[in-house]
C-alpha cells in the first residue's frame, strides 16, 4: 500500500504517453474473511496485470479478467453507444461472494465478501492525468490529500469521476469542479480542462463533491463517503538513516523497497555518496555533532543510529532526543547501550525518554550479517508504523 498507489500513478501516466487505456481495480468494501483489504488496488491494462495486486487467486484473476473486458468493451465504444455528453472515464461496482457456493460465488473458502469498483483510466482523459500528476507530487512532497473515486451501487456501468482533495476541502486535481451555477470549491484554484482534450463532462461536473466534501477531506482510512469511494494518498514517512557503513547501506535499501522515504545522513564523503546509496531519497553531508546545522527533524520522523563510532552514536542519540519523533533505535551492544544511558542520564535526559528508543534496534531476528540485521531494522518499523494508530 504504501509503494502501489505511487506505483499506480506512473504507470498511468507512461500508459497514456503510449496511447494505452487502463482500469484501475479498487477493493471498495469488505464483509467477512477476504485476502486484501479495503483500499486495496491493482491497475489492468488490455495485456493484463499492470501493477499492484487485491490479493492473487481467484479474487485478482477475476477482476483482471472483469478490467480486460471493459477496455475490450470502451474500444468498441459499446458502454456508453449513445452518449457524447458523458466522459470517457466510466465505472462499474461489482458485489462478489468469497464463498464456495452461493450468488456470485468465485467458489473460495474465505467465506467473506468483496466489492470491487472498476474505473476506467482512458489514455485521452486529461482529469486522470492531472489526478495521477498531482498524486505523485503529493507523495513526493508529502501533502495529505485523498484520492476521491465516483462509487455507485448497482451493476450498471456509471461515469466515473476522479479527484484529489486535500485536507482542507481543496480540489487539488480531477472532476470535482462544480457547475458554473455551484459557488463551490475548486474553482480558482485548478483551470478548467479544455473538453476537446477528453475529459469533458466529467471535468465541468457531473456531480459535485460540495455537500460531502467536509467528510471526504476528513478521512483517514479507505472507505465509502456517500456515492464516493475515499482513498488516503499514503504519505511517506521519513527514516533518517545516521550512518552509511555496511549496515546503514543495506538498512536504507531495505527501507525504501518497503515505502519508507530514506535520508541517509554521514560525516565521511565517501559514505555520504548518492551514487553507492541508490535508494536514498535525500543524503546528507554534516556534523555528527552538530545534526540540527544540516536537517531538520520533525514528529513524524523515524531515527536509526548506526555511525561509526560510541562517541557519534551518543551524541545523535542526545540530540534526537530533544525532539518529539515518531520513533527512535540506536544499534548496538548491551555495554554499549548501557553507556549510552549512563552519559545521557548524566546530561539531563529521562529515564522515560531513554526507555523509549529501541535499543538494540531490530526485531530479534538472531540476525548476524548486515543484510539481516537490515531486515530486522526494516521489520521493527514496518511493524511500528502499522500500530501507529494503537499508540
Amino acid at each position: 500500500m504504501h509503494n502501489s498507489m505511487r506505483d499506480i500513478a506512473e504507470h498511468i501516466l507512461e500508459a497514456m504517453r503510449a496511447g494505452r487505456d487502463m482500469v484501475l481495480v479498487t477493493v471498495a468494501d469488505v464483509e467477512g474473511s477476504a485476502p486484501r483489504h479495503v483500499g486495496t488496488q491493482m491497475l489492468v491494462s488490455s495485456d493484463g496485470l499492470e501493477c499492484g495486486t487485491i490479493g492473487g487467486g481467484k479474487v485478482e484473476a477475476h477482476g483482471i479478467s472483469e478490467a480486460r473486458a471493459m477496455i475490450e468493451e470502451a474500444a468498441g465504444d459499446r458502454i456508453f453507444p449513445q452518449s457524447t455528453e458523458i466522459a470517457c472515464s466510466m465505472g462499474r461496482l461489482e458485489n462478489l461472494g468469497l464463498r464456495l457456493r452461493g450468488k456470485r460465488s468465485l467458489g473460495m473458502a474465505c467465506g467473506g465478501d468483496a466489492c470491487l469498483l472498476y474505473a476506467f483510466v482512458s489514455s485521452a482523459d486529461a482529469c486522470w492525468k492531472q489526478v495521477a500528476a498531482e498524486v505523485l507530487r503529493c507523495i513526493d512532497q508529502r501533502i495529505p490529500a485523498n484520492l476521491v473515486l465516483k462509487c455507485v451501487d448497482g451493476d450498471a456501468p456509471f461515469a466515473m469521476q476522479a479527484a484529489l482533495i486535500d485536507a482542507d476541502g481543496k480540489c487539488l486535481a480531477g472532476g470535482c469542479l462544480p457547475n458554473e451555477s455551484d459557488g463551490a470549491i475548486g474553482r480558482e484554484e485548478m483551470p478548467r480542462p479544455n473538453a476537446a482534450e477528453g475529459c469533458g463532462s466529467i471535468c465541468r461536473g457531473v456531480d459535485c463533491l460540495d455537500s460531502d466534501i467536509s467528510s471526504i477531506a476528513a478521512a483517514t482510512s479507505a472507505g465509502r463517503v456517500a456515492d464516493w469511494f475515499v482513498m488516503p494518498v499514503p504519505v511517506p514517512v521519513r527514516a533518517v538513516v545516521f550512518g552509511g557503513g555496511h549496515v546503514g547501506q543495506a538498512t536504507v535499501a531495505a527501507l525504501a523497497r518497503v515505502g519508507f522515504a530514506v535520508t541517509l545522513f554521514d560525516d565521511r564523503p565517501e559514505f555520504a555518496n548518492a551514487e553507492n546509496n541508490p535508494a536514498a531519497s535525500e543524503v546528507v553531508l554534516g556534523d555528527y555533532g552538530n545534526i540540527g546545522a544540516s536537517i531538520k527533524l520533525d514528529t513524524c520522523d523515524y531515527v536509526l543510529i548506526m555511525t561509526s563510532g560510541h562517541a557519534s552514536d551518543i551524541a545523535v542519540l542526545g540530540q534526537a532526543l530533544a525532539h518529539p519523533l515518531a520513533y527512535v533505535g540506536m544499534i548496538g551492544s548491551r555495554r554499549k547501550i548501557a553507556t549510552a544511558r549512563e552519559c545521557l542520564r548524566a546530561q539531563g535526559v529521562t529515564d522515560a525518554a531513554l526507555d523509549a528508543v529501541h535499543m538494540p534496534i531490530g526485531l530479534d531476528i538472531k540476525a548476524e550479517t548486515p543484510e539481516e540485521i537490515a531486515v530486522s531494522i526494516a521489520a521493527e518499523c514496518i511493524l511500528h508504523r502499522a500500530t501507529a494508530d494503537e499508540r
